[in-house]
């Protein structure tokens, strides 16, 4: 190790929504930990930034939560959910403690919010500052970082009351007990250390959304509704802004570009709570949108390094489970960590096992959501049994419970369950669907095939 140097426990490559949290927790535990960006703070980042009832309980317990009320982002109780042809009225489910059902906070308000926690933790912040390559032992274990600060790369230090800037391409090398890659989709980590994907599946439909002012949202309420070619979503946010989320067709991608921002409203509007709340208001900024993305999980881990949130996995977001999700493993992974590092322990064969056995608890955590996410964010007709089967639960006054999938505090095969699928088929049957069976014998053959893939993944290189 040279003089210059730098130590610490852990380096967070990444400050956002996975790496800022996970910094958090684990300085608190009295770690050394450095956090890397290489984006200046603030700044936005493409996001559906909505979050659920237990990504607000996290939030909560990180002591945030007042700070981003105080962005006006209200906490919302009620959604207005439509599935093909159903549509019903639903109270967001939430448990005993949680201090909200849904809540969106942009991300140039919401990400230093995080940081800040972290730096008040004690973790050190780099900003303006990009990895550049893995350090390594000679056995090939991943020890540090090296870091190469831009022209005002800036360091701070809770509570020291000062900012060093390094110059521009100024070179550092940030050691560490382990390295933690949550630098998002294009992860720079996840390329050095050579991490393949697996479950790759690529977006169907093109994302575009945007805010508007003065627009009439009276009982805060999360609007999803998903039918034909269509998805739209709509709900307040903070600032008091509207945001409203869309789905194209990419064959429709042209004469949609071609006509913004006017098409963003005429998809909007196709949805009839959100072309209310949208009567009187007026567009603020310029639409954004995404047209290609891909969906994957990656190796989440190896020897002296690991990979939290997107850097790691990373599903269509029409499901809007992102933010949630990356706290949820940041979460487990602090845990992981502060057991492994703690009491002076320094067994890196025990480090290596306990990240493995954290990056088998992601896969198994997330991979039935990741592609029921992957299913409603499809082109593809909806099969006509889903949305019998809510129209089942709507009778039974349980329809409320399938957003408990979108907390994380349900599986997809927790909703649609055997009996309520052989229910909805003879429903179908009996109005003369025969076409049902050949629906639900290809839902069967899909799972067999990715239960098939979950056994004997499909390796890519990034």
């Amino acid at each position: 190790m040279s003089s210059g140097d730098e130590q610490y426990d852990v380096v967070v490559v990444g400050a956002r929504c996975a790496g800022a949290p996970l910094a958090t927790l684990l300085a608190r535990e009295g770690f050394e930990v450095c956090l890397v960006e290489k984006a200046e703070l603030p700044s936005d980042t493409p996001s559906t930034h909505v979050f659920e009832a237990d990504a607000l309980s996290f939030l909560d317990s990180l002591g945030v939560l007042d700070e981003l009320r105080a962005t006006g982002a209200p906490m919302i109780a009620r959604a207005d959910a439509r599935v093909g042809d159903v549509r019903w009225p639903a109270t967001w489910p939430v448990r005993p403690g949680d201090p909200g059902g849904v809540m969106s906070v942009r991300r140039f308000r919401l990400d230093p919010v995080l940081v800040r926690a972290a730096q008040d933790a004690g973790a050190a912040l780099l900003t303006r500052t990009a990895v550049t390559d893995l350090v390594r032992a000679e056995d090939g274990r991943v020890t540090g970082v090296r870091v190469s600060s831009a022209t005002g790369g800036e360091e701070t230090r809770s509570g020291t009351g000062t900012a060093t800037r390094g110059g521009a391409g100024e070179e550092r090398v940030l050691r560490a007990r382990l390295v933690v890659g949550a630098d998002g989709r294009a992860s720079t980590v996840a390329r050095l250390a050579g991490a393949r994907s697996y479950h790759v599946t690529p977006n169907q439909f093109a994302l575009f959304w945007g805010y508007f002012a003065d627009a009439e949202i009276g009982d805060p309420t999360f609007v999803f509704h998903r039918w034909a070619d269509r998805v739209v979503l709509g709900l307040p946010t903070d600032d008091g802004l509207y945001q409203v989320q869309v789905g194209v067709d990419p064959a429709r991608l042209r004469e949609f570009r071609a006509g913004l921002p006017g098409s963003l409203l005429e998809y909007a509007r196709a949805s009839e709570p959100v072309a209310k709340a949208l009567a009187g208001a007026r567009l603020v900024g310029e639409p954004h949108g995404t047209t290609h993305w891909k969906g994957y999980f990656r190796e989440p881990t190896g020897p002296g390094w690991v990979l939290v949130g997107d850097a790691g996995h990373f599903k269509d977001p029409t499901a809007g489970r992102g933010i949630g999700d990356a706290f949820l493993q940041a979460a487990r992974l602090a845990e992981t960590v502060a057991r492994q590092l703690g009491a002076g322990g320094g067994d890196t064969a025990e480090l290596d096992e306990a990240l493995r056995r954290w990056g088998a608890w992601r896969d198994a955590e997330f991979v039935e959501p990741y592609w029921f996410a992957t299913d409603i964010g499809s082109l593809a007709p909806l099969p006509a049994v889903l949305p019998e089967v809510l129209r089942g639960m709507r009778r039974a006054g349980v329809a409320d419970s399938l957003f408990e999938m979108v907390n994380h505090r349900a599986m997809p095969t927790d909703i649609v369950t055997r009996p309520r699928l052989l229910a909805a088929v003879g429903r179908l049957l009996a109005r003369g669907r025969v076409g049902v069976l050949r629906e639900v014998a290809q839902l069967a053959a899909t799972d067999r095939r990715r239960a098939a893939l979950g056994r004997r993944p499909r390796y890519e290189t990034d």
